[in-house]
């Protein structure tokens, strides 16, 4: 009989704990470190100038044997000195690529000899494509990268355009282009798009 009272003694202890632990204490919640969001900036907040032109930064970094952001440097500095303007946007991966940590545009920056405001490291989850894509529609700009993006073609049939993909290589220290630099090509499309408009 002893041994009834003792079991069924455990048994309301039991269910006493458990609705305890449920009802009254607060769970604990594990500790996890914040996860940093990297800053995407909406297209209206990057200032286009009328030279610029859109760089897809992690295709072209990986012009040369490996990814760098010294070939990245040397193809901007080909550009600007072309009259271009680049904007270079990056996946949010760009720091693993390169370093095995996240960069974000404050880090790129000095690494790549251009102000802060002309680059844009997209959020992750986001593809790269879209944004850079998108802002070559709205502002009838060239990009730079040797992607092709036939999968994007449908939805954003400026990257069909004749002249306004420009690829490139590096070879031996120096950028190599695959079309021409010419700015007059982007003046046109401008010229082009702005007639459409009205």
């Amino acid at each position: 009989m002893q041994d009834m009272d003792l079991i069924g003694l455990i048994s309301i202890a039991a269910v006493f704990l458990l609705l305890f632990r449920r009802f009254i204490v607060p769970k604990r919640r594990r500790r996890t470190r914040p996860q940093r969001t990297p800053y995407t900036p909406p297209r209206a907040e990057i200032e286009v100038p009328k030279d610029a032109i859109i760089v897809d930064g992690s295709n072209v970094m990986h012009w040369g044997p490996e990814p760098s952001t010294k070939i990245l440097s040397q193809v901007l500095r080909s550009l600007e000195r072309a009259g271009y303007t680049p904007i270079v946007f990056f996946d949010a991966s760009v720091g693993y690529v390169l370093d095995d940590h996240y960069y974000d545009e404050a880090k790129l920056a000095p690494l790549l000899g251009i102000p802060q405001e002309h680059i844009c490291v997209v959020s992750k989850g986001v593809v790269a494509d879209v944004s850079i894509l998108s802002m070559a529609t709205d502002h009838g700009l060239r990009v730079v990268s040797n992607d092709r993006f036939r999968d994007w073609r449908v939805q954003f049939p400026h990257a069909a355009k004749k002249g306004v993909l420009l690829g490139g290589t590096w070879r031996e220290g120096t950028v190599v282009w695959r079309g021409k630099l010419d700015r007059q090509i982007v003046r046109d499309q401008v010229e082009r798009l702005s007639e459409t408009a009205v």
